[in-house]
């Protein structure tokens, strides 16, 4: 009966084994997401950093009422795709968040299973080692019997 617990046990461990690399790999490509989406998020506040250095090198020389409203106009689009940009950093690093705990879960059960086929190895070594003994007391019985 121990080894088919212990065949269910292993069977459950390497079940969970599975889900625990599909869990880092879902997590590994969520970090990627954020990554990636910072990176977005980065390069756009750089790029409205250039506009707004273009923007006050040309009001230093002067520009004409339209191409200040154009820049206005463009500013408006570009924060805009900024926040837009940030809230899919938001999105991306709750995503994180929630891979992050399901790879914790999942490696929390892996190491349960781990401990209960130890036990398990343990009980079982400790049962061959008694049923060892067992033969080698009646085999020592017998000898000495054979011995008189």
């Amino acid at each position: 009966m121990t080894t088919k617990s212990n065949d269910v046990l292993r069977m459950l461990e390497e079940i969970a084994s599975k889900e625990v690399e599909l869990a880092t790999e879902a997590l590994a490509k969520a970090m990627k997401v954020v990554n990636e989406a910072q990176g977005k998020y980065d390069m756009l506040l750089e790029y409205r950093k250039g506009y707004q250095d273009n923007l006050n090198a040309n009001l230093a020389k002067g520009m004409t009422a339209e191409a200040y409203q154009n820049f206005q106009n463009f500013f408006k689009k570009l924060d805009h795709a900024i926040t837009g940009q940030r809230d899919v950093v938001t999105f991306a690093e709750q995503q994180v968040k929630v891979h992050r705990t399901l790879w914790q879960e999942s490696q929390r059960k892996k190491l349960s299973y781990d401990v209960l086929i130890t036990r398990s190895d343990k009980r079982a070594a400790k049962v061959e080692q008694k049923r060892d003994q067992k033969m080698m007391d009646e085999f020592a019985t017998r000898m000495t019997r054979v011995k008189r």
